[in-house]
């Protein structure tokens, strides 16, 4: 096996050298050192209180030579109801009893948000879903995290995937061991990537499932242009029948009709949780008649197959299992459920994007649409579903982007030509 790119190279013999338990590579090593000079040139705040806080200054002094400059109490933003960090998803799985047991001198809030540019931010935290991307929108980009640098303090829990609301994710895996197959797929797949961009981007976020450190994200949504519709790659024409699988509350049908000016022959969107479908279908009234009268709101998830299945937590995190639950859901097959033949479908359907793929794949494969698949939320969807993709239809062109500065949000792009 020769392979060109040096630094790609590198990568790859970081990854075989996992199977021996050699976790302190060098991506790791500059992780540290990058961490290390940033908190000698600017200050290093701990945001949240409690849990970990009794020992973390004193593990970042010993461990990596570092000192606090303060502690900032994001929670108290949620309950006075004034911040950048107020409603944040982390509020409902952060456990209260462990946050307010240890609580430390704070810095006022005007302090915390005084210079952003010149602060490290380390989440004392063990999820957390929402707050760094608010941060990073607010001018802090240099966050750094539990997993990311104190993993040895996670409770087994943490690492067993048993925390209430995120059981279903497998977005990444601390101190991953790369099996050989997993390696020739990663390989596979970076040689059949078709632009440079694509190659950096894929390479990024291989470093981050070995180091999750937010500096290969934030680099890579940096890359990156409009989400599902980037003109860098995406040309739409004023036929297009688009599938968007995800509708949420009407935000990527929005998008859709300002990428395309409003020309369109058809749209349907699929959302099975029962609050974010009234969101949708209030937002798809109030659209005028000649654009409405083509957009079909569904309430349903997709799958490879007509079933129903039980809704698990709430809100961006959702996902659905065959437990039982408060809300029923039903699922349909795409191919199944349209009555036209699809030219763009994009999917982010919160660990489903496979299964939906399947019940897709007679259009996919006779029709070859243009397709946008979220590929972070299991950890191997970052190559497997691009090489499915392929398999299913050999002349596409395959792009990766990247769109958050966590590890969410990366779509992988299958277009049949250029598109």
């Amino acid at each position: 096996m020769k392979i060109k790119d040096g630094d790609f190279k590198e990568l790859v013999d970081t990854l075989f050298a996992t199977q021996e338990s050699e976790f302190n590579h060098i991506y790791e090593q500059e992780k540290i050192e990058r961490f290390k000079t940033l908190c000698k040139d600017k200050k290093l705040i701990i945001l949240g209180t409690g849990y970990y806080l009794k020992v973390l200054p004193k593990f970042l002094k010993l461990t990596y030579g570092v000192d606090i400059y303060g502690v900032y109490d994001w929670v108290a933003e949620e309950q006075s109801g004034e911040g950048i960090l107020v409603g944040s998803e982390d509020y409902k799985y952060l456990d209260l009893k462990k946050y307010n047991k240890f609580k430390a001198n704070l810095i006022s809030k005007e302090e915390f948000y005084s210079d952003p540019a010149n602060t490290v931010i380390f989440l004392n935290s063990e999820t957390f879903p929402e707050v760094p991307v608010r941060l990073y929108e607010n001018g802090f980009k240099d966050i750094y995290h539990m997993r990311c640098l104190a993993s040895g303090f996670l409770t087994r829990e943490i690492f067993d995937k048993k925390t209430t609301g995120l059981e279903m994710y497998d977005i990444n895996e601390i101190n991953h061991s790369f099996t050989t197959p997993e390696i020739a797929r990663i390989v596979t797949l970076y040689n059949l990537l078709e632009d440079e961009k694509s190659r950096e981007i894929f390479k990024a976020m291989i470093k981050f499932k070995l180091t999750e450190d937010y500096y290969y994200t934030a680099y890579s949504r940096e890359l990156s242009g409009e989400q599902y519709f980037d003109k860098e790659i995406i040309s739409l024409k004023d036929d297009e029948v688009f599938v968007d699988c995800g509708g949420y509350n009407g935000d990527t049908i929005a998008e859709f009709l300002e990428a395309s000016n409003g020309k369109f022959k058809y749209i349907y969107s699929y959302e099975p949780d029962d609050e974010n479908f009234k969101i949708l279908s209030e937002f798809v009234s109030k659209l005028p008649q000649e654009i409405k009268e083509k957009i079909t709101p569904i309430k349903a998830g997709v799958h490879h197959e007509n079933a129903t299945f039980y809704m698990q937590g709430e809100g961006l995190g959702a996902t659905l299992s065959a437990e039982i639950s408060e809300q029923k859901i039903d699922v349909a097959a795409i191919s199944d459920a349209i009555n036209h033949i699809p030219t763009f479908i994009k999917m982010d359907v919160q660990t489903f994007e496979t299964y939906a793929l399947l019940g897709a794949m007679d259009d996919i494969i006779s029709h070859k649409p243009k397709l946008a698949v979220c590929i972070y939320h299991k950890f191997s969807d970052l190559w497997d579903i691009p090489l499915l993709l392929k398999l299913w239809i050999p002349d596409c062109e395959l792009f990766m982007r990247h769109y958050e500065c966590t590890q969410e949000e990366t779509v992988i792009y299958a277009l049949p030509e250029a598109k």
